[in-house]
C-alpha cells in the first residue's frame, strides 16, 4: 500500500483542526470574528481559521490553541489576520505573559514529521468526536 505523503497528512491534520476549533467554538457560543464585530456562520467562506503568527512564517505554531482562533475573511485574508487587533484580543483573553510565551516560540525550530502528523490526526479525530 504506499504511503499518504507529507503534505497530504498536514492537509489533513490542518482540515481536522479547523474543524475542532469550529466545533468548539460553536459550543461555547464564540461565533464571531476574533478580531472584528462580525458574526460568522459554520460552513460558509466567511468563517475562518485564523492565526495570530502566520501559518506561512511560523509553521510550527500552526496547531498551536493560543495562536488560532476563528475569523471572518475580511479579517484573514483582507487584513492579513488583523494582527495588531489579534494581539490586543489575545492579551485581553489570555494576558501578556502567555502572549510573550506565544511570540518567543516562533523562533523555536518546530519540524512535525510523519508520524507526528499520523498522531496529531488521531489526537484531532478523537476530540472532535468528544465535541461533537
Amino acid at each position: 500500500m504506499k504511503k499518504v505523503t507529507l503534505p497530504k497528512l498536514k492537509a489533513k491534520a490542518l482540515k481536522l483542526y479547523t474543524e475542532l476549533v469550529k466545533l468548539k467554538a460553536e459550543r461555547d457560543g464564540k461565533l464571531n470574528c476574533y478580531t472584528c464585530p462580525a458574526k460568522l456562520e459554520l460552513h460558509t467562506n466567511n468563517c475562518q481559521l485564523g492565526h495570530y503568527l502566520s501559518r506561512g512564517g511560523y509553521p510550527g505554531l500552526t496547531f498551536h490553541p493560543d495562536n488560532s482562533r476563528l475569523q471572518c475573511y475580511r479579517c484573514n485574508c483582507l487584513l492579513h489576520g488583523n494582527t495588531v487587533e489579534f494581539r490586543y484580543q489575545l492579551i485581553r483573553e489570555i494576558g501578556i505573559e502567555r502572549v510573550e510565551q506565544l511570540e518567543a516560540a516562533r523562533h523555536l525550530p518546530i519540524k512535525l514529521g510523519r508520524s507526528d502528523y499520523e498522531k496529531l490526526i488521531e489526537h484531532l479525530q478523537s476530540e472532535i468526536k468528544e465535541v461533537k
